[in-house]
């Protein structure tokens, strides 16, 4: 009962298809397992003859670098100065290829030369300087060269200005200087960050640690399987899910069946569906392939609707809009044994599962299979103007007529369906609901899991609505509320959290304790920025009610460990009653936040969260002129960064936690950047086609 449209499949692939599925699902149970009981790497007794000589290299650097001002400046030029370069690289060669092969060949050379964590921040860091290489190879010669001199040059600058001498001074008069030269220069990176690295993350610590972390990289082997298909499901190009800093677009689709043979067809099903003389208190539903061999006849539709059907479902004009949304050369599998025709009756029912309809609701519970999604697509019939399908984590609605399309994610889409107050249908209201399987091919086994749960789980529940559309025994009765309750339950679920945001912040929760804190302050506290510059950057068809959900979960979450953290700190661990105030950081923090208050009144919830820039508040951008607007450019913003900065003033707290506001600030900053000059897509766009 699941048929391709489009692609035929050769005969059997299906059946190797499942097969191939159950063993992936087996290989990733079996390696969870293993996880848990794999053999521990033994500890590395001592640092190798090159882990030594970085070490020997980072305290000669630190001498150059103890000023905290040179050293923050270099954060700066030394990044600017190698983009500049690998920019220019890719301007010239025309090509990224090769400035990502040398990256991956430098951090790869650097894997048994540098301690853990300098590994790690070294290698992000050249991962974020080639990314952001491929976007500024369009710039002009003369900016390249303005770049690396300041990148290059700065270094000097920050050196005089500090009063230190440069760390090249040391070697520069030697007969070996090239070779010194070559040498500092391939370190430059993990050296800058060794120097700023505190105690408690020195280099001989870093070393300690690496029989613990090979301990867990011996046993994070065996959970690869799993891991793969985790990650792959969140990255991967249009998937049903994904990191909660990534832009996530409305998965919403919706286009106009108007071409004459699909006009016809929807016309004859119509006319077939009000012949059956459906219910008028309650919904009135007619299969299109039979559940089971003992259906009967009248609960299925005819043949030549069937064949209408079909034409339908296999249209031009419904593949079109998903090639526009997907991927091209994705698969779209009709599953005919959840399609249905579907009659609402003139009056909402309480207290039969026919209320569940216009309860708020998800329509499916497989959430979490990777790389598919189960589209339910809502065609209307007639001219129906007095029900609408609601998403309100769009949000939009929509009254589906005569020839409207409407398609949603089953299993993750909020919705539900709702009476427009003063507005009467003269007649029934006739849709179709078609469902389909939609993966990249290479995702076939998981394609096909989804698409064999849903059709099952869309029986079952179909039994369920049935046996409890008109109830009359109390059982009856408690299994039409039971329907209702649990719907409700699985809607806030998302609504108010999210299944996204619950996995990411559990699978944190889990690394924290069995590894590190750390990971899990890291992993929340700067979630928001990203999700405010991706937001702010692509903003087409944003899921808008998704996007402040998930940023005030993540805000809620990066403040609160703020708070945590100063409370931890000045009272010493919470061992002592005496209290250390800062009373001028206090001061800046309350201020901070009561004006942040202040000012998200000004400009609305909505106006705050990029309502103006989405389409979803009728209003100029610049609407609001009441102080600090007007006076104060970036009030927000700036107000936040005070209170963020009255936290670091308090010397405890930078000892506990001494880059975690500077983060916070720089992401603020960026994101101020963003604003104040107005960088999206749908300005860059024209710019680049131009260049």
């Amino acid at each position: 009962q699941q048929t391709s449209a489009g692609w035929d499949r050769p005969k059997g692939e299906v059946g190797r298809m499942k097969s191939l599925t159950i063993f992936l699902i087996v290989a990733c149970l079996a390696s969870a397992y293993a996880f848990w009981g794999g053999k521990k790497a033994d500890p590395i007794p001592q640092m190798s003859a090159a882990e030594e000589h970085f070490q020997s290299l980072g305290t000669k650097f630190r001498e150059y670098h103890s000023n905290k001002l040179n050293i923050a400046l270099h954060f700066l030029t030394t990044p600017l100065g190698i983009l500049a370069a690998y920019s220019a690289a890719n301007k010239a060669l025309k090509n990224t290829s090769i400035t990502l092969a040398l990256t991956v060949i430098y951090c790869i050379s650097l894997t048994d030369k540098l301690p853990p964590q300098l590994l790690v921040l070294t290698s992000v860091t050249m991962g974020a300087i080639v990314s952001m290489s491929q976007s500024t190879m369009a710039l002009s010669w003369v900016v390249h060269a303005v770049m690396f001199c300041v990148g290059y040059f700065g270094q000097d600058l920050s050196h005089l200005v500090t009063g230190e001498a440069t760390f090249q001074s040391s070697y520069q008069a030697q007969s070996n200087f090239l070779s010194l030269l070559s040498e500092h220069t391939y370190y430059l990176i993990p050296l800058v960050f060794d120097s700023a690295m505190p105690n408690h993350m020195d280099r001989v610590s870093g070393f300690e640690t690496k029989g613990f972390m090979l301990d867990w990289m011996t046993r994070v082997y065996y959970l690869l399987p799993f891991m793969a298909v985790l990650v792959m499901n969140f990255v991967s190009k249009d998937g049903a899910m994904s990191f909660p800093w990534q832009f996530q677009r409305s998965r919403v689709l919706q286009c106009k069946l108007n071409t004459k043979q699909d006009v016809s067809d929807l016309e004859y099903i119509r006319a077939w569906a009000i012949s059956r003389n459906p219910s008028k208190a309650t919904s009135s539903h007619w299969w299109h392939t039979a559940p089971k061999p003992d259906t009967p006849e009248e609960q299925v539709i005819e043949t030549p609707v069937r064949e209408a059907f079909d034409r339908i479902a296999k249209c031009k004009t419904i593949k079109d809009m998903f090639d526009e949304r997907f991927a091209k050369g994705w698969q779209y599998d009709v599953l005919n044994g959840m399609n249905e025709v579907y009659v609402s009756s003139p009056t909402t029912v309480k207290n039969t599962s026919d209320e569940v309809f216009y309860t708020k609701h998800i329509d499916g519970p497989y959430y979490y299979i990777p790389f598919a999604s189960c589209f339910r697509m809502i065609i209307g019939l007639d001219a129906n103007e007095e029900i609408s399908t609601v998403f309100d984590m769009v949000p939009t609605e929509t009254a589906a007529q005569k020839g409207d399309v409407l398609a949603f994610d089953f299993h993750r889409e909020c919705h539900y369906i709702r009476k427009n107050p003063g507005i009467e249908n003269k007649d029934f209201r006739v849709v179709l609901k078609v469902h389909y399987c939609i993966y990249p091919k290479w995702a076939t086994p998981f394609g096909l899991l989804l698409g064999w749960l849903s059709t099952n789980y869309n029986k079952a529940f179909r039994a369920l609505f049935l046996f409890t559309i008109s109830p009359n025994t109390v059982f009856e009765r408690f299994s039409a509320w039971n329907v209702v309750f649990w719907t409700k339950v699985v809607y806030n679920l998302e609504a108010k959290f999210g299944y996204n945001n619950i996995v990411y912040v559990a699978l944190l929760a889990l690394l924290a304790r069995t590894v590190d804190y750390r990971i899990f302050l890291v992993g929340t506290s700067f979630v928001h920025y990203l999700r405010y510059i991706n937001t702010y950057y692509h903003r087409s068809k944003c899921a808008y009610m998704v996007f402040k959900r998930d940023v005030l979960i993540y805000k809620t979450l990066a403040v609160a460990q703020l708070v945590y953290w100063y409370a931890y700190s000045v009272t010493e661990g919470f061992s002592t009653s005496k209290i250390q105030w800062d009373s001028v950081g206090l001061m800046m923090i309350a201020t901070g936040y009561a004006m942040s208050v202040y000012t998200t009144a000004l400009l609305g919830v909505d106006g705050t969260y990029f309502g103006i820039e989405l389409g979803y508040v009728k209003a100029q951008k610049n609407y609001v002129q009441k102080f600090p607007y007007g006076v104060i450019p970036h009030p927000m913003i700036l107000f936040q960064v005070l209170a963020l900065l009255g936290f670091h003033k308090n010397e405890m707290f930078r000892e506990q936690m001494p880059y975690l506001v500077p983060a916070h600030v720089c992401l603020y900053f960026i994101h101020m950047i963003q604003e104040h000059f107005d960088i999206h897509a749908a300005r860059v766009a024209p710019k680049q086609k131009a260049a």
